[in-house]
């Protein structure tokens, strides 16, 4: 936020006619950069659009999804955040990026990479880890997806189940490693475990009997 907030101002100084222009004018005309519904806009905002052309997409419907997604981010952030696993949170937050976003071009998918080296991760720690659900399968399937230009199979037409599926399909794998992104354990004791295994105050203890 520091970033975007001093690039901002940087070019607001540099290029101050330019800069209001854009904030105050051509922000807002989201239809200069292309259609919504083209199938090269792979997030939450894409799909929609997808499904009620030639109409524009429902806000209210994408709001509550944004509302859905940031809910399931928050939960699976705070739990990487208790495990130690700031990689993770750094993975999630750039997943979470590419499905709100409204638009979503391929490129900006660069900001799933971070999972991408999380999944590997999870892959190399995992002995005996390349069975159909393994971590390893998922770290050599997602990227080689994701590189396939699949989804440009349906860039003539979206329709029907074939196009939900397969025209959305980078969405789905944002969606997927949103939900099931691997976490690394936190090895620490659980709250009471402590006390349990004996490392608590004296009186909490157990106390052995007498020989």
């Amino acid at each position: 936020m520091a970033v975007a907030l001093g690039a901002t101002a940087l070019a607001a100084w540099a290029a101050p006619g330019a800069s209001r222009t854009f904030w105050t004018d051509a922000l807002w005309h989201t239809d200069r950069v292309g259609s919504l519904a083209y199938v090269s806009n792979q997030s939450w905002q894409g799909v929609l659009a997808r499904l009620a052309e030639p109409y524009e997409p429902d806000r209210a419907v994408w709001a509550l999804g944004v509302v859905v997604l940031l809910t399931v981010w928050a939960v699976r952030v705070r739990r990487a955040h208790a495990a130690g696993d700031h990689a993770a949170s750094l993975a999630l937050t750039g997943v979470l990026a590419c499905l709100v976003s409204p638009v979503t071009w391929v490129h900006h998918l660069v900001w799933l990479t971070p999972a991408l080296a999380v999944l590997a991760g999870a892959a190399l720690r995992t002995p005996g880890g390349a069975g159909l659900r393994g971590p390893a399968v998922w770290a050599v399937a997602v990227p080689v997806l994701l590189s396939s230009s699949l989804v440009w199979l349906w860039s003539g037409d979206a329709s029907g189940a074939d196009g939900f599926l397969g025209g959305n399909l980078y969405v789905w794998i944002s969606l997927g490693l949103l939900c099931a992104l691997p976490l690394r354990p936190s090895g620490r004791p659980v709250s009471g475990a402590r006390d349990a295994a004996g490392a608590g105050p004296p009186s909490a203890r157990p106390r052995l009997p007498a020989r």
